[in-house]
């Protein structure tokens, strides 16, 4: 798999992390009697913390190929990636101001990003 491929498998690997820890935390609101030890082996949490692992691992090849400098700014993408996946799935709202941000990231991750080869 090429770098810009691990990157955007990172990047979904994050969001979905994302989605399972909001899943998570609509089903300790559900279940306010379940032990730590249930909420640690929810499936949630599990799966999230799966996710994470697997954005972690595909995040060191990233490092491994390209200058932190020009990676992590890219890393901003998660922010709109989370942001419309929970619009879809969580039926939030996505505001005016969280357009301009998503222009104000996507215009930065230019700036900043500009250099990868």
């Amino acid at each position: 798999m090429t770098t810009w491929g691990m990157f955007i498998f990172s990047i979904c690997a994050s969001t979905f992390s994302q989605y399972w820890q909001k899943k998570a935390a609509l089903l300790f609101l559900s279940k306010p009697q379940f032990t730590w030890r249930q909420k640690l082996l929810s499936s949630p949490i599990i799966l999230s913390f799966f996710f994470l692992g697997l954005a972690a691992c595909s995040w060191l090849f990233v490092l491994h190929m390209w200058d932190v400098s020009h990676a992590y700014p890219l890393l901003s993408i998660n922010f709109i990636a989370v942001l419309i996946l929970s619009h879809f799935t969580f039926n939030e709202p996505i505001t005016k101001k969280q357009l301009l941000g998503s222009g104000f990231i996507v215009v930065g991750i230019i700036l900043l990003s500009g250099g990868i080869e």
